[in-house]
């Protein structure tokens, strides 16, 4: 038995939900799954061939068909006797000339109090976070993963050296806007991570996620961030008290 699925006019995100829901409700006795993506838009086509994973698929067949991907299923025997081995190395989805972003999972604990607890850099954000704000931190982020897709992803160096977290924040009632962070640890400070992150990130947000538009502030003492949306060609749009830092943050802009 075969399947099929049109993928045409959805956004990665969308795709990526549409394929999920399929895949975990197909029989076994399907076992081949024809996703048709089209190949005038490469980021649908290598979303489908090169990123998109799942338990259910054996292998992926490339048709003489550029438009068209064949998915080749697991039956019931080999999903039930899959083992379900951890990788020694860290699986990254996605990657710009220096660093590889990876998704937050249960047990980066550790990273995250690295991180979220490194006074340098929160120092323009807020005071002491505790191990239970961290805690409750990590567990947004693969929240925000699961239901919204995008999250404050861990980075690392092309060397597998943890260097920060960089990504998308949802907001409530919009799907088209996000938010944009960046933290960088203190020793690659300075070196052009935050920027490369940043527009990595940005890429992201508008060829795969979706977004036309996103937004983020800024304590005003922070200027090296400052320099990194002005580069990144955001536009200051207005100014907002916050209760944190007892500053007034401005606000910044960057649409499609």
């Amino acid at each position: 038995m075969k399947e099929r699925i049109d993928l045409h006019e959805m956004t990665v995100i969308e795709s990526k939900i549409a394929l999920n829901h399929l895949l975990e409700t197909l029989p076994f006795k399907c076992t081949e799954l024809l996703v048709v993506h089209g190949y005038h838009s490469h980021v649908l086509m290598d979303f489908v061939r090169n990123e998109y994973t799942h338990a259910r698929i054996k292998k992926k067949v490339f048709s003489l068909n550029p438009g068209d991907t064949t998915f080749v299923l697991k039956n019931r025997t080999e999903m039930q006797n899959r083992t379900a081995v951890r990788e020694v190395t860290r699986k990254y989805f996605m990657k710009s000339e220096d660093l590889q972003f990876s998704r937050w999972e249960k047990n980066d604990l550790l990273l995250a109090k690295r991180l979220w607890q490194n006074r340098d850099v929160f120092r323009y954000l807020a005071d002491d976070v505790t191990n239970d704000e961290v805690l409750s931190r990590l567990n947004t982020e693969m929240y925000n993963e699961g239901k919204y897709h995008v999250s404050c992803w861990p980075i690392f160096t092309n060397k597998n050296e943890f260097l920060g977290a960089c990504g998308l924040l949802p907001v409530k009632g919009n799907r088209k806007k996000y938010g944009l962070a960046v933290y960088i640890l203190p020793e690659y400070w300075n070196r052009g991570f935050g920027t490369e992150a940043c527009r990595r990130v940005l890429e992201h947000a508008f060829d795969y996620v979706g977004a036309t538009e996103i937004v983020t502030d800024n304590n005003p003492d922070n200027i090296a961030y400052e320099k990194i949306l002005d580069k990144l060609g955001f536009q200051m749009v207005d100014d907002e008290y916050n209760e944190r830092t007892g500053l007034f943050h401005p606000n910044y802009r960057l649409t499609k």
